[in-house]
C-alpha cells in the first residue's frame, strides 16, 4: 500500500497565501509605522505592547493557515473598514504622514483575507 498525500485545494492554497501575506503585511505595516514615529522612549510597556502585538499576528496567522474561514471574514471585514478610514483620512492634512505608504499594505491585507474568506478570484 502506498501512502498516499493528498494535494492541497485552491482554497488551502488561498488559505496559506492570506496567512502568510497577513504576516508579513503587518510586519511591513509595523516597519513603516516605526519609521514615521518621531523617537520616543523605548519603556518596558513600549517592549511588552510589541510582543503581544506580534503573539497575536502569530495567533491569527496560525488559524489562517489552519483554514479558519470565519476568521479571515472577520479580519477582511476589520481590515476593509481600516481601508476606507484610511483613504477617507488622506484628505485631512492633520493625518499621519505615512498613511499613504499605509494604505497599499491594507488593502493587500483586505483582498489576501477575502479571497480566502469569500473564495473570491
Amino acid at each position: 500500500m502506498e501512502n498516499e498525500v493528498s494535494q492541497p485545494t485552491e482554497l488551502d492554497r488561498k488559505f496559506t497565501q492570506a496567512g502568510y501575506g497577513f504576516l508579513g503585511l503587518n510586519v511591513a505595516y509595523l516597519a513603516i509605522a516605526m519609521i514615521f514615529i518621531p523617537p520616543f522612549n523605548l519603556g518596558m510597556s513600549a517592549i511588552l505592547s510589541l510582543v503581544a502585538f506580534l503573539l497575536l499576528l502569530g495567533v491569527l496567522t496560525y488559524y489562517l493557515l489552519k483554514g479558519k474561514k470565519r476568521l479571515a471574514q472577520v479580519l477582511a471585514v476589520i481590515y476593509g473598514a481600516r481601508s476606507i478610514f484610511s483613504a477617507y483620512s488622506l484628505m485631512d492634512v492633520s493625518t499621519f504622514q505615512a498613511v499613504p505608504y499605509l494604505l497599499p499594505c491594507l488593502l493587500l491585507t483586505f483582498y489576501l483575507l477575502g479571497r480566502a474568506g469569500w473564495d473570491w478570484p
